[in-house]
């Protein structure tokens, strides 16, 4: 065991002070918690520098029996309980468990509170260093909790702890909770996962095709067998989003009064409009062009966004009331500042299309790569020459060298970096690479020139040497390799930066440093101000856009969020399973079609068993608290030194905590309520002394049932999920009925219902049935 400071607290006030002064380095030891033994094994990624004793404090030992019911000190040992006349006369429930834990030199040792308070169990979590190292499980900041593909026998059969944090959602820009609606996917709920979905990223069946997957690689599964198509999943619930499931694209039920302006309908610009519009806020958004949808409609490629899906999504928005006004250029036919006098509050949104000149002799030759792919999404297929230079490493690049192929021409990309410092999306780079357009890496143009109606492109070889700012290496030229080559015509794509020319003439000085707030009523999003990003990027940009404007107009409520926090538990998916087959358009099929999509969807049977293959990256240890079932079961109250809470809310299903207790936060007394005149209770358990000594399933129960007619029950089972758990369910069933063999079956049948067994654990169940029959009857559990 390592060294640490060793408190004995002599009051609650010193003990929360100690707590406080060593800043979350510090444990709190009552007996039954087990935290010595956790200390000596050393498994747990940190160590505390202090323990601080609380069972030195006095005043916490009592049982006490007033006209409300029972009140029990968090300090008072086990044994005692088990032994109370009082508890054993009317609390039946309590004194068994109390009976039930371990040796009787641990109950004599074991406190209430500390039985409440201790950690769970799992061998994988508690794993000690010196067996080998520590085993890095979800609770220890793993990618997965081990006990889901591995030894499972003692562990949850109700699902999983969800973690606070998944890796998938945490690499989504939009931080959208993909575990979340994925399982609601799952479950056949796709009305109920869109609305989820749209709270975080409203323009799902766009960001379902174009986006580059942040989230896939960090998924979980990956190290399993194969990571989750979420992208798939994600295209069809936005699909069907908006066709008008879910209900997502409404006129709001109330109407704030307020009014903004958006500049610009690209995805930062439209997914502010909604989020404003949701609010209650008349929103209109302004674009330059004769049709709305920004870059997503005219510069991004149909054969990976077609046209029809950004019209219906533009189309799904002035459903909702939102208005658009097209053809007018803030700048040219109003003013930002007129804007700002007409409306609450105006958002710039309307993207980079000014693109970077690539600063060389003759660079006037040289085509727009952002005006190429408007003509062609426009209708006009014509193109510059077959064989046509592309100066650029970008999506743009690649987006324009991908369209000429398909138009007919021979792109030749020229970039100055490798292949591998490419800044455009890799599996768009395969694709070119796939559909035959050339590369010629490490070669910079440094003129050009008109050459019998040509263009003659001098270049120079580079070569690459240490990191530049953005972390890739520098291109600097070779001496004496200059060559030159000719092509029909040569497209420049070398980036974009937004066009900072319509801001108002205080704003242009202070330029777009400040963030999104640009001043009173003037607000940013998107690619006006970070600059060229992807589509999911730009969507998150708007949500906060539209939260730091309702702000503004004195709103104070998320714009996302999930109903209750989240859900109690998850339900992990562990069995082998191959990822989706996606199904793509060959090369030699896809260069022949501008306007064919590459990769069609999956169908619905595909998503929802795609969805099902999550493995909700949740922990599947249960709790260890007897003494917590039967509370549940009791309906008690924990009285805290900062709340009181219910005791079946006290327990919490994370992967890193077992209880809503703060760090400094302690248990200091038990209230249970009077049972019932006449109540039946019983605490049942079946144990393993080898090689545990905790329950492998419990059932507490408190039935009323008057000449044999059951007018209340309640059941709580313990060890068979992440929490105690009330079987509602179960209850249900009894009530109003008279208590009977086949009654009882069918409460057991229904406790458990719901259980999803893993690999190895599913006798569990049978267990827990033959328990909760027992306590319904009132039969002992031997034999069990």
């Amino acid at each position: 065991m390592k060294r640490f400071i060793h408190y004995n607290a002599r009051s609650i006030k010193e003990a929360v002070g100690l707590v406080a002064r060593h800043q979350g380095r510090a444990k709190l030891n009552a007996g039954g918690t087990d935290l010595l033994g956790v200390l000596k094994e050393r498994g747990l990624p940190d160590y505390p520098e202090a323990i601080i004793n609380i069972k030195t404090i006095e005043g916490l030992d009592y049982i006490r029996e007033d006209a409300e019911g029972l009140r029990i000190g968090a300090l008072t040992k086990l044994a005692r309980i088990a032994a109370s006349p009082e508890v054993r006369a009317d609390y039946r429930a309590l004194s068994e468990a109390a009976l039930s834990v371990a040796t009787p030199q641990v109950r004599n040792m074991s406190t209430l509170g500390g039985n409440l308070a201790q950690d769970v169990r799992c061998w994988y979590y508690r794993y000690p260093r010196q067996l080998g190292g520590p085993i890095r499980c979800l609770r220890k900041g793993g990618a997965v909790c081990n006990a889901l593909t591995g030894d499972n026998r003692y562990h949850s059969v109700f699902g999983a702890a969800p973690m606070a944090a998944y890796p998938c959602s945490g690499r989504c820009p939009a931080d959208t909770p993909i575990p979340w609606y994925l399982s609601m996917v799952r479950n056949g709920d796709l009305a109920g996962a869109a609305r989820v979905l749209a709270d975080f990223n409203p323009m799902a069946a766009i960001t379902g095709r174009v986006c580059p997957t942040f989230c896939e690689p960090e998924c979980s599964r990956g190290a399993f067998d194969e990571p989750v198509a979420i992208r798939c999943v994600e295209r069809s619930l936005g699909d069907s989003m908006i066709e008008g499931t879910g209900g997502v694209f409404m006129p709001p039920g109330t109407a704030s009064g307020r009014s903004v302006a958006v500049i610009g309908s690209g995805p930062a610009g439209l997914s502010a409009a909604y989020y404003l519009r949701r609010s209650g806020h008349g929103v209109t958004v302004f674009e330059r062009l004769p049709e709305a949808g920004g870059m997503l409609l005219h510069t991004i490629p149909p054969f990976r966004l077609p046209k029809d899906v950004v019209r219906r999504q533009v189309q799904a928005l002035k459903g909702m009331g939102i208005g658009f006004e097209l053809g007018v250029e803030v700048g040219r036919d109003l003013t930002v500042e007129g804007l700002a006098g007409r409306f609450d509050a105006v958002l710039l949104a309307h993207g980079a299309w000014k693109e970077r000149l690539q600063g060389v002799k003759g660079d006037v030759l040289a085509l727009s790569g952002l005006e190429f792919l408007k003509k062609v999404n426009q209708g006009d297929r014509s193109i510059p020459g077959r064989r046509v230079a592309v100066v650029g490493g970008g999506n743009v690049a690649i987006d324009v060298a991908r369209t000429l192929r398909r138009l007919g021409a021979r792109p030749v990309v020229i970039y100055r970096r490798s292949r591998k410092e490419m800044p455009a999306f890799k599996d768009e780079v395969e694709k070119a690479v796939e559909e035959g357009v050339t590369f010629r890496f490490l070669t910079l143009p440094v003129a050009l020139a008109e050459a019998q109606g040509k263009i003659r492109v001098d270049c120079v070889r580079m070569k690459l040497t240490s990191p530049d700012a953005s972390g890739r290496r520098r291109p600097v030229a070779r001496p004496g390799s200059e060559f030159t080559v000719t092509f029909d015509a040569l497209i420049r794509a070398i980036g974009e930066e937004p066009d900072t020319g319509l801001l108002p003439g205080e704003l242009q000085k202070k330029g777009l440093k400040g963030g999104q707030v640009l001043g009173p009523r003037v607000f940013a999003a998107g690619d006006f101000l970070t600059g060229p990003s992807t589509v999911v990027e730009a969507v998150a940009s708007g949500r906060e856009a539209a939260r730091l404007i309702g702000v503004s107009l004195g709103e104070d409520r998320p714009l996302a969020g999930l109903p209750g926090g989240g859900p109690p538990v998850v339900s992990p998916s562990f069995e082998r399973a191959r990822r989706a087959l996606i199904p793509e358009v060959p090369a030699s099929e896809r260069v022949k079609d501008l306007d064919a999509e590459e990769r069609p969807g999956l169908d619905p049977g595909a998503v929802s068993r795609e969805a099902g293959r999550c493995f909700n990256c949740g922990c599947v240890a249960v709790n260890p608290s007897d003494i917590g079932t039967a509370l549940v079961a009791l309906d008690a109250k924990v009285i805290t030194t900062k709340r009181s809470v219910d005791a079946r809310a006290f327990f919490v299903a994370e992967a890193t905590a077992s209880t809503v207790l703060d760090q400094d936060e302690l248990v200091v007394e038990i209230r249970i309520p009077k049972p019932p005149r006449g109540a039946r209770q019983s605490y049942l358990k079946f144990a393993l002394r080898n090689p545990v000594d905790f329950a492998v399933v419990s059932v507490a129960s408190v039935i009323t049932a008057p000449e044999g007619l059951c007018t209340d029950a309640r059941i709580a089972l313990g060890a068979v999920g992440p929490v105690p758990m009330r079987v509602y369910s179960a209850e249900a069933v009894l009530v109003g009925r008279a208590i009977e063999e086949g009654v009882a079956t069918e409460a057991a049948e229904a406790a458990l219902g719901g259980a999803e067994p893993l690999s190895m654990n599913g006798y569990k169940i049978e267990i827990a049935k033959a328990l909760v029959k027992r306590a319904i009857l009132g039969r002992s559990c031997d034999g069990v």
